[in-house]
């Protein structure tokens, strides 16, 4: 990846307390006094999505079993005559012959039929519906019914509901995401000063790949080693980073490691000082977990639109996604090859102008990072060097792909 990041000033990014986040901590609200007018005694549903990290509202992407999933109920807010606040709950039903479960929305949602937005727009705020975190039984493989059970006054009495009150989606099983994550540790030549990743910058990896890639989990594992380099960097720091973490691999599978475990060794910017682009050994056309790929990491401080903790994640996720195959989508234009004959979306994003993708963050309460949905024309794919970098579907189904050719060519024989 060759994107030049800001070197200057260093200042951590202040993380948004949980509580202070309803899609975190969701608290009991009373009614609203602002919101005045005659109480409704019915409601309207547009649209139900099933969603993970990237979806239309047709449901076009695979849903991932066993993955972090959500579901928005879109209320039409033309049905009702004045703002009112909502409430509500779902029943879901999978096709395993277990019982429904009852799931309460994370928060509740003001609507207003002076404020009409379209549901394009409705879709880019995730506070403008009706939001259910599905528990982990819902997900599993096979087929789900959600139903809109009810939906009430928050504070009041329940509403008849009508329009769009039930929808089904099919869940797909898919291996794990295996990685084994080496922070490379290395000495300053000019300072004496060693340098290596905090673990700040793994936990942020890891948890973006959760979030983001087309797994139902990751199978995590990390250490630091020292480096067979020292700063200061040039052009060959990165091959020699690959070379040491391809020869570490290489030891571990031949002393039981699993091979369908990827490898990505993370170095350290030293503050903006010894900033060191990533690279993949290469971009296989074929099943090849053997490929190694090395990323830098540090805190962003506005690089590519970032201004949390680490880039590690959106930036170790790029060249994890070359191990895989993944090409660059030549965006922006001059600054990045045009590799992928294939991708499909203008100027790198989510999506055409159409919005007909969405990307959808369900956040880390750990990391302080919230549920989001991400505009598909605002953000980028993470295979771009362009800014606010999510997955769109055409990575997101590739990864699926090769992760399921990958588990099928080199999995452990049974005993």
């Amino acid at each position: 990846m060759t994107s030049k990041r800001n070197k200057s000033g260093m200042a951590r990014a202040q993380i948004q307390p949980p509580e202070s986040n309803p899609y975190v901590a969701p608290s009991r609200r009373r009614l609203d006094p602002k919101l005045t007018g005659p109480a409704p005694s019915q409601v309207a549903i547009q649209a139900i999505e099933v969603c993970q990290a990237i979806q239309s509202i047709d449901g076009s992407v695979t849903l991932v079993a066993d993955k972090a999933t959500l579901v928005r109920v879109y209320i039409d807010q033309l049905t009702l005559a004045s703002g009112v606040r909502l409430a509500g709950e779902i029943k879901v039903r999978n096709s395993t012959g277990a019982p429904a479960t009852y799931v309460a929305a994370l928060a509740d949602v003001t609507v207003d039929p002076k404020a009409t937005p379209t549901r394009l727009e409705q879709r880019n705020l995730i506070q403008s519906s009706l939001n259910f975190r599905l528990p982990s039984d819902a997900t599993k493989t096979g087929k789900l019914l959600v139903e809109v059970n009810r939906i009430w006054l928050a504070g009041g009495s329940d509403l008849t509901v009508t329009g769009t009150k039930e929808a089904s989606a099919t869940f797909v099983s898919a291996p794990p995401l295996r990685l084994r994550c080496i922070g490379l540790r290395y000495r300053d030549n000019a300072t004496g000063q060693a340098h290596a990743p905090d673990a700040v910058h793994f936990a942020y990896l890891r948890s973006f790949l959760e979030r983001a890639y087309p797994v139902p989990s990751v199978e995590w594992s990390q250490i630091v080693v020292d480096a067979n380099f020292i700063a200061p960097f040039n052009d060959q720091t990165v091959l020699k980073a690959n070379a040491q973490i391809a020869a570490i691999r290489s030891s571990e599978v031949n002393n039981g490691m699993d091979p369908r475990t990827h490898y990505l060794a993370l170095v350290d910017d030293a503050r903006g000082k010894n900033f060191m682009r990533g690279r993949a050994m290469g971009i296989p056309a074929a099943a090849a977990p053997d490929t190694v790929a090395s990323s830098p990491c540090g805190v962003p401080n506005g690089f590519a639109g970032d201004n949390d903790l680490s880039y590690s994640d959106w930036y170790g996720a790029h060249e994890l996604g070359h191990t895989f195959g993944r090409y660059h989508p030549g965006f922006p234009r001059g600054a990045q090859d045009a590799s992928d004959k294939d991708f499909p979306y203008q100027n790198g994003q989510l999506s055409n102008d159409d919005q007909k993708f969405v990307g959808y963050d369900l956040g880390d309460s750990t990391l302080g990072i919230p549920l989001q949905a991400l505009s598909g024309t605002h953000h980028h794919d993470l295979m771009t060097y362009a800014e606010r970098q999510w997955i769109c579907a055409h990575t997101f189904e590739a990864i699926r792909s090769r992760l399921i050719e990958e588990d099928e060519q080199f999995a452990l024989p049974i005993a």
